[in-house]
């Protein structure tokens, strides 16, 4: 389950402004003719300033953002399939059975 979250967080991270979609303009800054998420790294791999430029005024950006987001979703379905350890196929097997368990995953989704 780490390495397909990793997968998927790093691709998102590192590739993201080339296929996750920025539905607002104005938040495109200089990439206006392109439809996808302004990067949210600070620097590009050849030292040249991405987010640097509009931390100070806009503060987090909403690429970062939308890693974070993505990343908890995954820990709440890691969370799902952790509950099943030993090679049970139905993870979803007695699953309200557990009211703490139950209390668990709605706080942290409702977070």
């Amino acid at each position: 389950m780490s390495i397909y979250e990793i997968i998927i967080v790093y691709t998102i991270v590192f590739g993201g402004e080339y296929f996750y979609p920025e539905p607002e303009v104005q938040y495109r800054y200089t990439r206006k003719d392109k439809p996808y998420v302004f990067p949210g790294r600070v620097e590009d791999w050849d030292g040249t300033p991405l987010w640097r430029l509009y931390e100070n005024n806009h503060g987090a950006s909403r690429h970062m953002s939308n890693v974070f987001n993505i990343f908890v979703i995954l820990q709440i379905f890691n969370l799902i399939n952790a509950r099943k350890i030993n090679d049970e196929r139905n993870i979803l097997d007695n699953v309200f059975s557990n009211s703490t368990y139950c209390i668990i995953l709605l706080i942290v989704f409702g977070g």
